[in-house]
């Protein structure tokens, strides 16, 4: 199916919504699915918290996508990876210990855009979608940015998921090449901070591979 660039407002709207449920919730539960017929070795963590050597990896691996996505990013070696279709990325975390049924992760999503509509804007959206469809939504950040010489949103915020688990996300959003990327680091909010160095090294990472066909053409 091709996407056309008419309407954005409200095919943006839509394409929010569904893809990132999408890739928030089917991805998470295929991934937890097998994490958990899988066995750990992982400790329990410490009560201070500060025993992250078992889940922060200080080896990556370099995930390309020259297709669809036709983006470049560094990642974890004990990460796991999963794309859809066209839609974006997941990077997930592994369990922390055997009972460890949040996983930390980054989600790379992008939308069709016709480079007119402003981070403001872009941003402003995001936060009226998580209004209307997160329980407990509370907005805790929200400024512009610089992101790869790019102006960029960035948002903080948290909600109650439906296991009814307090969760904080981090959104960075830009418009460049007809395209907006959302980058959204989610996480449990005892780790956030402990995630945070990672995650950020992957951000900084992030490339988008050049192309010989204009996005308009691409399915």
């Amino acid at each position: 199916m091709v996407v056309r660039l008419f309407n954005f407002t409200k095919y943006f709207v839509l394409s929010f919504i569904i893809a990132y449920a999408s890739l928030s919730s089917i991805i998470m539960s295929h991934i937890v699915q097998q994490t958990m017929g899988q066995t750990t070795t992982t400790k329990p963590v410490t009560c201070d918290c500060t025993n992250t050597t078992s889940t922060i990896s200080n080896s990556f691996f370099t995930y390309q996508n020259n297709s669809t996505l036709v983006i470049k990013i560094q990642y974890p070696s004990n990460w796991k990876n999963q794309q859809v279709d066209g839609v974006g990325v997941v990077f997930i975390s592994p369990p922390e210990t055997n009972l460890d049924r949040f996983l930390e992760k980054l989600t790379i999503a992008f939308f069709p855009s016709n480079n007119n509509t402003s981070v403001n804007e872009l941003a402003n959206r995001a936060i009226n979608n998580y209004k209307e469809h997160y329980t407990d939504f509370q907005l805790i950040e929200s400024k512009v940015i610089t992101f790869k010489t790019n102006l960029a949103y960035t948002i903080v915020y948290s909600y109650t998921d439906q296991e009814l688990r307090k969760v904080i996300v981090m959104d960075v959003g830009m418009a460049k090449d007809h395209r907006v990327y959302v980058f959204s680091y989610s996480a449990d909010p005892i780790e956030y901070s402990s995630y945070m160095s990672t995650i950020l090294k992957m951000l900084n990472s992030f490339e988008i591979l050049p192309v010989n066909l204009p996005y308009s053409n691409k399915v």
